[in-house]
């Protein structure tokens, strides 16, 4: 039998994937950066002390999984240029860009920090993607510059370095195709308001997720000092008709809620202020935020939006103006660090590709499912469909993988 085709490698893409694999199938699957694990991978875990169920694990743990799999073709710093229907499926051309490393490299970042270039021009897997492989900037690097640099071959105790690597156009022919190119985050600077690209001290959850999934710990940007006073601030940028998008994006309570207790956990002395308008935490009380909250002294659950933020020019710290419960009193809070927790878009779901497979989108972007796509061999799934956490994007895919192999036959 054909293999099925699986666009994006995020925890949907890469769950269908080794669903497939495990019944039986074989898949080629598609994905534009550098590692599979999608937005999971910049994420941290929540569970310093104890599992919090994020998810993040789960999403790293089956892209490393799919990776050993020999019925899987896995295709990286590539993209679908075109697709064709036939009488038994696709015919699906691929470009596939080099990345200038073989799959001997360790990953022990000499050739990181070898590298002259300002800002580098070799790169690590993006957080905790998989594979652990670097990955080279052509655009930057000098040797294809300048033709003489040569410092990351050079120290590489593998011999991973190849210059020589070239794109590949790749042409497949698959049984069915399975689009499940995920979501990006809302550009947190879209509510200037709050000082977000003016006030270095002032975050996104994403910034927030990554700094902690890299070195454990947050600090400030503007002095590398340990933050000791932080307010989280929900909905940035999601619930807005005037700005970013309208939809609540469903899990970003959960997430944030657990990166609060993370940061309690790393440094029980934070003083934590968390602004909400709701708590959606999904599959957990809602109660149990605010019970682990109450016991906590240093902890406070504030319903309000914040109205603006200014820097004290003195200290950078941040004074976050908001207005009580009742909107009967204005309020002045000062914090060394605010986080602006962010929602999330879909993913290409109006691109070219999506529209010559015959999906399209709902009023906010959201790629359509509907059965008659599915007849014709087109399957959508994951946060791309709809917000959605990890776990149930895995869910979704993991039915799409059985609705597949149940209609070919046992693929």
């Amino acid at each position: 039998m054909k293999p099925i085709l699986v666009i994006g490698g995020g925890p949907a893409g890469v769950t269908a994937a080794k669903s497939l694999v495990d019944k039986g199938g074989e898949v080629v699957l598609v994905e534009r950066t550098d590692s599979l694990g999608g937005r999971a991978r910049e994420w941290t875990c929540k569970g310093l002390v104890e599992c919090r169920n994020c998810g993040v694990c789960y999403a790293i743990d089956r892209a490393a999984e799919l990776l050993t799999q020999p019925s899987a073709e896995i295709l990286l710093l590539s993209n679908v240029v075109s697709t064709q229907k036939t009488e038994t499926g696709f015919s699906v051309k691929i470009k596939s860009s080099p990345r200038y490393v073989t799959d001997d490299c360790i990953g022990c970042g000499k050739c990181v920090t070898a590298c002259p270039v300002d800002g580098k021009a070799i790169f690590p897997p993006t957080g905790s993607g998989q594979p652990r492989v670097h990955w080279i900037d052509r655009d930057k690097c000098l040797h294809f510059k300048k033709g003489k640099c040569n410092a990351c071959a050079e120290i590489c105790p593998t011999s991973a370095i190849d210059y020589e690597d070239r794109a590949r156009n790749v042409k497949r022919d698959v049984a069915s195709i399975v689009f499940a190119t995920g979501i990006e985050p809302i550009e947190a600077c879209e509510t200037n308001r709050l000082g977000c690209g003016r006030y270095p001290n002032v975050i996104s959850s994403v910034d927030a997720e990554k700094t902690l999934n890299e070195k454990g710990r947050l600090s400030r940007p503007s002095d590398g000092k340990a933050p000791k006073k932080i307010a989280i601030i929900q909905c940035v940028g999601s619930r807005s008709v005037k700005v970013g998008v309208e939809y609540c994006s469903k899990f970003c309570c959960k997430y944030a809620t657990k990166l609060s207790q993370l940061l309690l956990d790393i440094d029980p002395e934070v003083n934590l202020d968390f602004y909400f308008m709701d708590l959606r935490t999904l599959y957990e009380p809602q109660d149990e935020f605010k019970v682990w909250a109450k016991a906590k002294k240093t902890v406070r659950l504030i319903r309000s939006m914040p109205a603006v933020i200014y820097e004290k020019t003195d200290t950078s710290n941040l004074l976050v103006r908001v207005a009580s419960e009742t909107d009967l009193d204005i309020h002045e809070n000062e914090y060394d660090l605010v986080i602006l927790s962010v929602g999330m878009r879909p993913q290409d779901a109006t691109g070219d590709i999506a529209k010559s497979l015959g999906i399209t989108a709902d009023q906010m972007g959201f790629a359509i499912s509907t059965p008659d796509l599915e007849k014709t061999g087109v399957y959508v799934c994951g946060a791309v469909t709809q917000p959605m956490d990890i776990e149930e994007s895995a869910v979704r895919a993991m039915a799409i993988a059985s609705k597949i192999t149940n209609k070919e036959g046992g693929t």
